[in-house]
C-alpha cells in the first residue's frame, strides 16, 4: 500500500501552470525551458505537477500467454496491437500507472501510450528520422491531454493530435497506426494466442486500484480546465473519434447495440466504415477503399467468427481487425485506415470544438 500512496501523492500533485513572466513560455519541471516556437496555444499547455519521466515509462516490458495473464478481468479494457500475425495486448490498468509502454515487435519499434485523464490510447512509432528512440511523459499537458516528449531530440508530442508541438520536430506529425480498444475477453475471442504486457507484478503497485479516484465515473470532476462546456452528452462519455482530412465525426456505443454491427457514412468526401458492439465493448473504423482505390462492400461480418477476421466483402475476400486482405481474390490488399481511437466526449470537444457541436 505504501507503493500505491506514493503513487497517488505524486499524481495529484500541484496543478497550475508554471510560466515565466518575461517570455510566456512554459518552464518543463525537471527546470529546462522548451523552444519558443509551439504549434498550440502556449497559455493552454499545463504543468501536470508531476515532472519530466515523474511518472516512469516501461521501457523494458514483460508479455505472457494470455492464459498466464491471470491479473486481468475478462472485462478490463485493453489496447490490443498485431504485427506480423503476432497479437499483444496493452491492460490499461497498468497504464494509468504508466501512461508509456516502448515496446517492439520484431522490426517495428513502437509505444503504446494512454493518457488516464481522456482516456484515449495511441501507438507513436519510435523509429523518427531514420533513429530508434523512446518516448517518456513530459509532465505537461494540452487540453487535459498528455504531451509525450521523444527522447533523441526531446521534442514534445501532443498524443492525441499525432504531432509534435514543440522542438526541432515541430509541426512533425506521427503516421497513424490502427489501436484497438476493448476488453480482454472480447480480444481474447479475436485472437485466443495473444500475448499481454505485464510487468514484475511482486514490486508494481496494486494496479486493481485505479489510481484518480471516481475520476473515470464522475462527469463533474476534471483535474484541468478546457476550453468547452458539454451540455448533452457526459463528459466522460467513450467516444470514438473520426478525423477524415481536418474534420472530425463521432460516433457513441449506443449506436450499435449489443449485437456485432456496423454502419457507412458519407463524411468530408469520403465513405466510412465503422464496426462496432456495445456489448463488446468496442469501435473502430475504416475507409470504403484499398490503397489503390479499389471499392470495398461488407457482405458479412466475421468478428468473433474467424480469428483475427473484420468481414467478407462482396468479392470473397475477407479482411482482417487491421484492415488486410487475408483470404480471397484481393489477398495482401489494405484498407485505407483513418485516425481514430477511443477518447472521453469532452476531450475530443476540447480539440475539435467546431466538429463537436454537431454531435448527435
Amino acid at each position: 500500500m505504501k507503493k500505491v500512496s506514493m503513487v497517488l501523492s505524486v499524481l495529484f500533485l500541484a496543478f497550475s501552470c508554471k510560466k515565466d513572466d518575461n517570455t510566456g513560455s512554459v518552464i518543463v519541471p525537471d527546470g529546462t525551458e522548451p523552444n519558443s516556437e509551439w504549434a498550440i496555444p502556449v497559455e493552454q499547455v499545463r504543468d501536470g505537477g508531476v515532472g519530466r519521466d515523474g511518472i516512469k515509462s516501461i521501457d523494458a516490458p514483460l508479455r505472457v500467454l494470455a492464459t498466464q495473464a491471470s491479473f486481468l478481468n475478462d472485462d478490463d479494457l485493453v489496447l490490443g496491437v498485431v504485427y506480423n500475425g503476432k497479437p499483444v495486448a496493452y491492460p490499461h490498468k497498468i497504464l494509468d500507472y504508466h501512461e508509456i509502454v516502448n515496446d517492439k515487435i520484431d522490426d517495428f519499434a513502437f509505444s503504446i501510450s494512454y493518457c488516464p485523464l481522456t482516456g484515449t490510447g495511441v501507438l507513436y512509432d519510435r523509429t523518427i528520422d531514420g533513429k530508434e528512440t523512446t518516448f517518456g511523459v513530459s509532465g505537461l499537458l494540452y487540453n487535459s491531454n498528455l504531451i509525450l516528449y521523444d527522447r533523441e531530440s526531446s521534442s514534445l508530442w501532443s498524443q492525441m493530435l499525432l504531432k509534435s508541438v514543440n522542438g526541432v520536430q515541430l509541426n512533425a506529425n506521427a503516421p497513424f497506426y490502427q489501436l484497438i480498444e476493448t476488453t480482454f475477453g472480447t480480444w481474447k475471442n479475436w485472437y485466443p494466442g495473444t500475448e499481454v504486457f505485464t510487468v514484475d507484478l511482486r514490486i508494481a503497485p496494486n494496479y486493481d486500484q485505479y489510481p484518480y479516484g471516481d475520476y473515470k465515473t464522475n462527469n463533474d470532476y476534471l483535474l484541468f480546465s478546457v476550453p468547452i462546456e458539454l451540455k448533452t452528452i457526459p463528459n466522460k462519455e467513450r467516444v470514438l473519434g473520426v478525423k477524415v482530412g481536418e474534420q472530425l465525426t463521432y460516433y457513441r456505443f449506443r449506436t450499435f447495440g449489443q449485437l456485432n454491427s456496423y454502419v457507412t457514412k458519407e463524411f468530408n468526401g469520403e465513405e466510412l466504415l465503422v464496426f462496432g458492439s456495445e456489448k463488446d465493448n468496442y469501435m473502430m473504423a475504416y475507409f470504403t477503399k484499398t490503397t489503390d482505390g479499389e471499392k470495398v462492400s461488407v457482405r458479412e461480418s466475421l468478428l468473433g467468427i474467424e480469428e483475427g477476421g473484420l468481414f467478407m466483402d462482396t468479392s470473397g475476400t475477407k479482411w482482417d481487425i487491421f484492415g488486410v486482405a487475408y483470404e480471397g481474390p484481393g489477398k495482401g490488399d489494405q484498407l485505407v485506415i483513418p485516425t481514430n481511437f477511443i477518447g472521453y466526449a469532452f476531450a475530443w470537444a476540447a480539440f475539435y470544438p467546431n466538429d463537436f457541436v454537431t454531435f448527435q
